[in-house]
Formats: structure tokens, sequence, C-alpha cells
């Protein structure tokens, strides 16, 4: 038999969710697979790889979006806005990252068929950009959650 206490109702578990670090997974792992799949397509020349590539930044980018946002809520939030030199490098990578995915996406999407071209080759070279500029994020988060 129990008994009723005041405690009895309260939640023991007072788990904030850190919609942050869920989210920055997302566009981590879809810029990698994009990488992933363009360096095939380049070797390949596997017309699928490209456009695997091109759908998973598309992914990526969409899901930046709220990532970025959650990381500057994060920041404002959790750190008080601190002007350390990590965030200012997480904070203009990820606006780069954000404007580079943006552009990428609008330029694959206006230029569809500019496969196996030179520019096709630098489009290449802007998603592998977004990979790099994923794993800095990641590195200057780690620093941040696990000094």
């Amino acid at each position: 038999m129990s008994v009723a206490t005041p405690q009895a109702g309260r939640t023991l578990l007072k788990y904030k969710i850190h919609w942050h670090a869920i989210l920055i997974h997302f566009p981590i792992s879809f810029f990698t697979v994009s990488a992933g799949f363009m360096i095939l397509h380049l070797f390949t020349e596997t017309a699928c790889f490209e456009l695997a590539g091109y759908l998973t930044l598309v992914a990526g980018t969409i899901m930046t979006l709220p990532a970025t946002l959650s990381g500057w809520l994060t920041w404002k939030g959790r750190y008080k806005g601190a002007r350390g030199k990590v965030f200012i490098y997480k904070a203009r990578i990820a606006f780069a990252m954000v404007a580079l995915s943006i552009f990428l996406v609008i330029w694959r999407s206006v230029f569809p068929d500019m496969v196996h071209t030179v520019w096709h080759f630098i489009y290449a070279a802007g998603v592998i950009s977004l990979l790099l500029g994923a794993v800095a994020e990641g590195y200057y988060g780690g620093r941040l959650n696990h000094r």
C-alpha cells in the first residue's frame, strides 16, 4: 500500500531536452553522406551518385536552419551570450555553412545540366567544404561539452 506524499505527484526526473545536441547531428550526417556521394560520382561518373549527393545536400541544408537557430538560442540561454573564441568560430562557420549550402542547392537546382563541366567540380568542392565545416563545428562543439 502506498502513501501519498507531497513528493509523490512530482516528477523526480527533470531532464531538459537539448534540442541543439539533437538537431546538429542531422546536417553533419547529411553533409558527410553528400560529400561521400559526390566523391563517388567524381570517380565513377555515375549519375545516381550525383543525384543522391544533391538530395542529401538539400536535406542537410534544410536541417542546417533549425540546427543553427537552436545553436544560437543555446548560446544565448545556456552560455548567456558569452563572446569566447569558440563561440565566435562556431557562429562564423555556421553562418558560412548556411550561406554556402543554400547557394549550392540553388545553383544545382537552376543548372542541373552542369554535370561533367568545370562548374561541376567547383560545386563538388563546395559540397566537400560543407563536410569540412561540419567537422570544424563538431570539433569546437566538442571542446565546449567535453573540455
